[in-house]
């Protein structure tokens, strides 16, 4: 058959409101390109907190990098408070770092070379011309002057050593006077002169100490050649009675 004009399928409609709906991706269609969250990271929080106690080691720094990471992922807030744990869980460390380090250097300034043992603090004795002892010192005289027999030659002492009160000592300083005259006496004279004006100065100091029983007076004069170079010093020393004796404190005030 043969289909002249008005035959057939009839058109389809091609007016406006027609044809096939159009794909998305027009104006508010386009896909998500990102987003960020209003919630703060909770690891952050947590950075900040333990890096602001600063004990809890290497914690807070751990913790700051998981946040930060964590952050860049999914754009949660709390970035500055990721920094900041970190930064003060580093600041901790260097500080903890440095403690140890001065500890130990101080530990070492206390031992020996050979095996770190601990060294034990003294006072050496100051070896000081016998001229120049000053009331209060305590005295050690190698020469042996202070426990000369009083009936013995005089021995000549050109120094002496100062030494710890609180320990072994031949004898502790008491009064110092100065010999009157220019003419220059025997030895014997100014011996006797020593003893004379010592025993007087030193006995109201011997009578107050609990041993006073157990103390004697010893004393340090010019010799002739010291005399005539202006030497006039007479040195009161308590020593212990016993001959070869030793004190050990100092004598009560």
């Amino acid at each position: 058959m043969s289909a002249g004009p008005g035959y057939g399928p009839p058109p389809m409609p091609a007016g406006p409101g027609y044809g096939p709906p159009p794909m998305p991706g027009g104006p508010g269609y386009g896909p998500p390109h990102g987003y960020r969250s209003d919630k703060t990271s909770g690891l952050a929080i947590a950075a900040f907190v333990t890096g602001l106690l600063g004990c809890f080691g290497v914690l807070g720094l751990i913790l700051g990098i998981i946040a930060l990471r964590e952050i860049t992922r999914s754009g949660a807030r709390g970035r500055g408070l990721a920094v900041a744990g970190v930064v003060l869980s580093c600041l901790w460390l260097v500080g903890g770092i440095a403690g140890f380090a001065l500890r130990g250097a101080a530990s070492g300034s206390s031992s020996d070379d050979a095996g770190g043992l601990p060294v034990t603090s003294e006072t050496k004795p100051k070896e000081v011309d016998a001229k120049k002892m000053k009331v209060g010192d305590c005295i050690n005289d190698d020469q042996g002057a202070t426990n000369a027999p009083v009936d013995g030659e005089p021995v000549e002492v050109e120094s002496v050593k100062i030494v710890s009160c609180n320990g072994p000592h031949d004898g502790e300083v008491v009064a110092i006077f100065q010999l009157p005259g220019s003419i220059t006496p025997t030895d014997q004279q100014m011996n006797a002169l020593a003893s004379s004006g010592c025993k007087p100065r030193m006995r109201s100091k011997l009578s107050r100490d609990p041993a006073a029983g157990s103390l004697a007076t010893s004393y340090y004069y010019p010799t002739t050649e010291s005399w005539r170079q202006g030497d006039r010093d007479v040195t009161c020393v308590a020593v212990s009675a016993n001959q070869g004796g030793k004190l050990t404190r100092p004598l009560r005030p």
